[in-house]
């Protein structure tokens, strides 16, 4: 098995996008991560489905202020619609592991279990984005060890 083999297409962001453009892209794409790029379109975060969430509340806000948030459907989607605008670099993850097409299954292996990602981006050596490695390319994985002998 080869890398390429398990790399799937990655979605990518401006940092400077907002959270409504992110949510946009993620269910256009049917996709749950986004690969978050600079200016020169290197790769600086990701945005995920949990990110989203953290995206919606304001950082100043305590937690029983994030609560007071999600007691109601109304406070809710007021919550959500004050968030549209919020730029990602704002509530992007910037903890990150990369790999590069030419490393090997058993990096991904070990990147998986050392820092324990579900998803892990493909980059170049100058850092843009080119793939993805998702949880269903690291069950391949997993499955191709379990059928040898």
């Amino acid at each position: 098995m080869e890398l390429k083999e398990i790399t799937k297409e990655a979605f990518t962001i401006s940092e400077n996008a907002t959270f409504g453009e992110a949510l946009e892209m993620m269910l256009s794409n049917h996709t749950n991560t986004l690969l978050v790029v600079d200016d020169e379109g290197l790769l600086t975060g990701e945005v995920g489905v949990s990110d989203l969430f953290d995206g919606i509340i304001p950082i100043s806000f305590n937690g029983d202020e994030a609560i007071a948030h999600l007691q109601d459907e109304k406070t809710f989607a007021k919550t959500v619609h004050d968030a549209k605008d919020t730029p990602v670099f704002e509530f992007m993850n910037s903890d990150y592991t990369t790999v590069h097409p030419d490393d090997s299954i058993i990096d991904v292996a070990s990147i998986a279990i050392t820092h324990q990602r579900a998803r892990i981006p493909v980059v170049d050596h100058d850092n843009h984005p080119i793939g993805m490695i998702s949880r269903q390319g690291l069950k391949q994985i997993l499955g191709k060890y379990l059928v040898q002998k």
